[in-house]
């Protein structure tokens, strides 16, 4: 006869396992998201609990979320946007940037999404489906285990249009085929799951429709123009109320931090300014970015930033080389009050996707969103 027995599982997983699903969810909130693909092998019910929008509002409740930083990058000729997670790993005594790939969905339109994150989500808004049909279609990535649904459809087509949050509601206008079109103005609940069209601007023109970024200052929307450059357009969503800014804007991409508006043009220079200023300030200290962006290219040729955005109190800079490689860096700002200044810090940079080619066989590639969810 065997003296064989089945081996039982330590006492304290055994305890773990006993736990009610609220309990066991506290406690698995207390650990690292890094750690989380190792839950999934332990058990099917620690999994599936890690797996749980409540694992979310615990980790929400208890302070214990951590910040992820999301990219969509286009690389022709691949029809479909690819996405990833931006992470800084230690190993051994380097520390490394890499992309860790996410499932894409297959039928994002590639050209023209206007992109939101809201809580623990990120909304990819209308765009180009075959080249130049504006699509009315909503997809959203839930990013607390990387999977993607379709929403309720907007009203009419939209590419390039503007795209915020404003009191937990997507409100989004321009990019439709008719200026003029009744719907130009629509604003997406997410509680209700429901789209509804909005009062639009009076005296619309084809400027206005084209929208190069939308920024969120004081509870209001200002879009940036596509062909003019110009922050004009603003929303109010508490007044209802529609305004034209004439602003003088050079800056190519923008982002918002601790409510100060932050731009970056196509060569590195990075500037600041308050919400309602008129001015643009440089940020200081930022020499060596221009070293890096020389020394990033074996051709030395001008490269060429694809995108700005925030993390946290930081702010993160995209940059395609001659070569098509995609760098990133990571910039640290401190305001000193008494002297009126920001200055920033380059915190590492790093190439993030960089391709075995020479110049005659370049990929063309673009940052199309990138944005920090916490969870």
């Amino acid at each position: 006869m065997s003296n064989y027995a089945p081996e039982e599982p330590p006492a304290n997983e055994e305890t773990f396992q006993s736990l009610p699903d609220d309990l066991a969810v506290s406690c698995l909130a207390l650990v690292s998201r890094s750690d989380h693909a190792a839950l999934f092998l332990v058990s099917k019910r620690i999994g599936t609990l890690v797996a749980s929008p409540e694992l979310y509002k615990a980790r929400s409740l208890l302070g214990r979320t951590e910040e992820f930083l999301y990219v969509c990058l286009s690389t022709k000729p691949k029809s479909t946007p690819s996405w990833f997670i931006l992470r800084r790993e230690k190993i051994q005594t380097a520390t490394t940037t890499r992309l860790i790939p996410i499932p894409s969905f297959p039928s994002q339109p590639q050209t023209f999404s206007s992109f939101v994150a809201l809580d623990w989500g990120i909304y990819v808004i209308g765009g180009f489906k075959n080249t130049d049909v504006r699509t009315p279609d909503v997809l959203l990535l839930d990013c607390r285990n990387n999977t993607w649904r379709e929403l309720p459809p907007m009203a009419v087509g939209r590419a390039a249009a503007a795209a915020g949050v404003v009191g937990g509601k997507i409100y989004v206008f321009g990019g439709c085929e008719e200026v003029d079109s009744s719907n130009w103005a629509e604003v997406f609940d997410p509680k209700t799951n429901t789209w509804e069209t909005l009062a639009p601007m009076q005296d619309r023109n084809e400027g206005d429709n084209v929208i190069r970024d939308t920024l969120v200052m004081d509870e209001k929307l200002h879009a940036v123009e596509f062909w003019s450059g110009g922050c004009s357009l603003q929303y109010s969503p508490r007044e209802g109320e529609w305004e034209r800014k004439k602003r003088s804007e050079i800056k190519s991409y923008y982002c918002v931090v601790e409510n100060l508006l932050y731009g970056c043009d196509e060569v590195g220079n990075v500037f600041w300014r308050e919400s309602e200023e008129l001015e643009w300030k440089k940020v200081k200290g930022l020499e060596a970015l221009q070293r890096v962006f020389s020394g990033s290219s074996r051709f030395r040729k001008r490269l060429s930033v694809r995108g700005l955005s925030s993390f946290g109190a930081n702010i993160v800079v995209f940059w395609v080389s001659r070569r098509g490689d995609v760098w990133c860096a990571e910039i640290s700002l401190k305001r000193r009050e008494e002297e009126g200044e920001i200055w920033g810090a380059i915190e590492w940079s790093d190439a993030i996707i960089a391709f075995n080619h020479n110049i005659f066989t370049l990929v063309p590639v673009e940052v199309l969103y990138s944005a920090t969810i916490n969870l």
